[in-house]
């Protein structure tokens, strides 16, 4: 059952923008400009507003929180080119922001396809995180053979509707009807004050729904970027702290899902809670808690591992 949250205005938050490779991203900012920044990374199809529980949680705490809306959403420019979607593309654009804002290391966090993105940043600029914490998202490795939407939905059955938000089709008839495709998805997804609804319908009016359904016509080119681009090819380990923190009812991406992933990063802690896909306002409590003590965990760990190379650098 949803929990009913407190309603957070979106104009009580401090909007910003930056440029990045002739982007234009927008995104919030809170809490202490000096403190240990956090990067929230949403999904589909959710805005920077998707962690609004968290974002005035973890300012509150004293971080530096900063949640964007990623390539094609809200605010964010929605160029035409589809490769600037991909993984590492999109990386780039971020290593990019964070260079202007001054940040040379960052804790991770990312829900949904933002989850997707944090694990493959963990590949592509480890060098550029404390560590990683996606809610929901497990980590798959990339792979030596490519495989198409339709492959993937044949070994994972319930990522049936990614082929009906790649279809091309798709985009006519959301674009032609947004309330009707918003309205009941986010009734289920924690936002439980119309006035929530109605800012993302404005939101997602501004440049449509091309940008967002984009994502899910990557996989061509994500594979082309890992196979080119990535270090040690088909060895993908990543070594960071890190974390997943499941939702009991996901019915998207299933706890089950995550199993194994240790093989792959030997750093990792889980957590569960005991909501469904749209936990972080659901039941933002206790995404918080757990949350909170994933990102001191994470620090902690980062400051050891710090640590750890100092002294053997002078050995």
């Amino acid at each position: 059952m949803t929990t009913a949250q407190p309603y957070l205005d979106p104009n009580s938050f401090e909007h910003k923008f930056v440029q990045t490779q002739g982007i234009r991203y927008h995104y919030v900012e809170a809490g202490d400009p000096k403190g240990e920044p956090l990067l929230f990374i949403h999904g589909f199809p959710e805005l920077w507003y998707a962690w609004r529980y968290q974002i005035k949680f973890f300012a509150e705490l004293g971080y530096r929180v900063l949640a964007l809306d990623t390539l094609g959403y809200g605010q964010t420019d929605a160029p035409m080119e589809l490769h600037k979607y991909g993984f590492k593309s999109q990386i780039e654009q971020w290593i990019g922001i964070l260079d202007t804002l001054d940040i040379p290391k960052v804790t991770l966090m990312g829900h949904d396809w933002g989850g997707a993105f944090v694990w493959r940043f963990g590949l592509y600029h480890p060098e550029r995180l404390n560590g990683i914490i996606s809610v929901c998202t497990p980590y798959n490795a990339p792979v030596p053979v490519f495989m198409s939407l339709e492959d993937i939905v044949k070994r994972v059955p319930n990522f049936q509707y990614q082929l009906t938000m790649a279809d091309p089709a798709t985009l006519q008839t959301v674009d032609a009807d947004k309330e009707k495709f918003f309205r009941p998805l986010m009734s289920t997804g924690g936002y439980s004050h119309e006035t929530e609804i109605d800012y993302v319908l404005k939101e997602f009016s501004r440049t449509g729904m091309r940008g967002p359904l984009n994502y899910y016509k990557t996989h061509r080119i994500n594979f082309d970027d890992e196979i080119s681009s990535l270090p040690n090819p088909h060895q993908h380990n990543i070594h960071l702290p890190c974390w997943i923190i499941t939702a009991t009812h996901d019915i998207y991406l299933k706890p089950a899902m995550s199993q194994g992933m240790e093989k792959y990063i030997p750093g990792l802690k889980r957590a569960e809670v005991e909501a469904g896909h749209w936990c972080m306002a659901e039941k933002a409590e206790d995404v918080n808690r757990l949350l909170k003590v994933a990102i001191e965990d994470v620090l902690e760990r980062a400051k050891q591992d710090k640590a750890d190379v100092g002294t053997k650098a002078s050995l």
